[in-house]
């Protein structure tokens, strides 16, 4: 089986930082927020395989974007697929408190 190349952008490198330094710093628990850390990690590397298997956003302007999410713990894990190139980019993680919506569309009106 083929797998797809999965590359995190900058803005969801920055998600991942920001979640976990959050949980480090404020909530004072370095050993969670390892383990978050390591946990994003792994759910993005598992998109490799058939990254399709998760749903398109209920948003019907991001699905028309092919924008896909993955649910990992208290967050959604934002991507889209190109087919053609065989890989998976990572947009944003986001917490499922976030409205997601107005920062997910801002990557492609840029």
């Amino acid at each position: 089986m083929y797998k797809y190349r999965v590359e995190t952008l900058p803005l969801a490198e920055d998600d991942i930082i920001q979640n976990t330094d959050y949980i480090a710093f404020d909530k004072k628990s370095p050993e969670t927020a390892l383990a978050l850390a390591r946990g994003f990690r792994k759910e993005i590397a598992s998109l490799a395989n058939s990254p399709q298997r998760h749903e398109r956003d209920e948003d019907q302007e991001l699905a028309n974007y092919g924008v896909r999410k993955h649910y990992y713990k208290n967050y959604k894990i934002y991507y889209l697929i190109d087919e053609q190139e065989r890989a998976v980019y990572i947009l944003r993680l986001l917490h499922m408190l976030v409205d997601s919506r107005a920062l997910l569309l801002r990557i492609f009106q840029d």
